[in-house]
């Protein structure tokens, strides 16, 4: 999520770009039989780096949006023709509502989450080629 973070840094947008675009093409001068991913925090930006990142091969987007992701698969699609996998998906254990842990609610926002990757795979023609869960 260095969109996010400034490279922990406090890097601009622009020079976090410059930064990985030029880790990008040192890391391909030297091993052009890998694919090479970068992470990304949600979606907005996401068009301006891929642009101008032409060394990355796949983009991997962090995103927490409750129950669903909603329109995230349509939209990367309109942004980029890269394969996208899911760098962090999942939900909380901890129902603020409840002001408790819920598993079992975890466990269906999961459920429900991994069964939207699955729907958008690249494997039945969609853009998604899986994801990592990321709880709490």
């Amino acid at each position: 999520e260095w969109n996010y973070n400034g490279l922990y840094v406090g890097m601009s947008f622009w020079d976090s770009v410059a930064r990985l675009k030029e880790a990008a093409a040192l890391i391909k001068q030297n091993d052009r039989s890998r694919p090479l991913g970068c992470i990304f925090g949600e979606l907005a930006g996401l068009q301006d780096a891929a642009d101008k990142m032409p060394d990355v091969d796949i983009w991997g987007v962090n995103a927490y949006r409750g129950i669903s992701l909603g329109d995230l698969f349509d939209r990367y699609s309109g942004l980029t023709s890269k394969p996208l996998f899911m760098g962090e998906y999942g939900a909380d254990a901890w129902n603020a509502k409840q002001n408790r842990e819920d598993v079992d609610s975890q466990a269906r926002a999961t459920k429900a989450l991994a069964q939207e990757i699955a729907t958008h795979s690249s494997v039945t023609g969609g853009v998604c080629i899986g994801g990592f869960v990321f709880e709490l």
